[in-house]
This record gives C-alpha cells, sequence and structure tokens, in this order.
C-alpha cells in the first residue's frame, strides 16, 4: 500500500483512508474525505487514481456553477510513499465538470451532496 498525504506531506496516511468514487476503464478514482474544505458553494478536495497513485490533485469544484480547477498536485515516491514536492496548479483553467459519467461529474456529486 502507498502512504499518501491527506492534508500535506507531512501528514502521510494509508490507502484505507480513501474512498473510491469513480472507475473507468480499469482506473479507479479516490477522493480524501479529510481533505474536504467547504467554502460557500464551493469544495476544496484531494483526489488520485489507480493509474498515477503517486501524484494526489487537489482541487476546487463550483458546486452552484458545475466548474473544476485545479489547485496543486503533491507528488510522492512510487516506491517509499515519501513526499517528494508540490506543484503549483492554481494558474490552471476553470473547466466544466462535463458529462454526468465523467470523472469530475462523479466527484461533484460525492463532495457537494449538501449544497
Amino acid at each position: 500500500m502507498f502512504a499518501l498525504a491527506l492534508t500535506g506531506p507531512a501528514a502521510a496516511q494509508n490507502e484505507s483512508d480513501w474512498l473510491a468514487f469513480f472507475t473507468y476503464e480499469g482506473v479507479t478514482f479516490y477522493w480524501s474525505p479529510a481533505s474536504l474544505k467547504r467554502e460557500g458553494t464551493a469544495r476544496v478536495v484531494k483526489w488520485h487514481d489507480t493509474r498515477n497513485p503517486q501524484v494526489v490533485f487537489k482541487v476546487q469544484i463550483d458546486c452552484k456553477a458545475r466548474t473544476i480547477q485545479s489547485l496543486s498536485a503533491d507528488e510522492y515516491d512510487l516506491n517509499t510513499g515519501a513526499y517528494y514536492q508540490t506543484q503549483d496548479l492554481s494558474g490552471s483553467p476553470v473547466d466544466t465538470l462535463g458529462t454526468p459519467a465523467s470523472m469530475g461529474s462523479k466527484l461533484a456529486a460525492t463532495v457537494c451532496n449538501d449544497v
């Protein structure tokens, strides 16, 4: 199992702390309930997938506008799970969530259920 950060590089957690929310073409996507922050109608949350388990993305979802924006990517050593670096992605474009069957829409449905 991989050690991945939930709240930051120093807070590595076990893979069992992540919940699966979507599977597509053999790739399973997980989100971290411990990372969820509510900011009005926006939600900030971390996710990763089984294709690239060494990268944990932090995104902001606007539940009302149905948009998603990547904020950062934490990178870990694939073999040891040790934290490597964080890339700032806050300058990335805001995207629409896409179809109800897309990864972004599934994540929004999971974290925006109280909006």
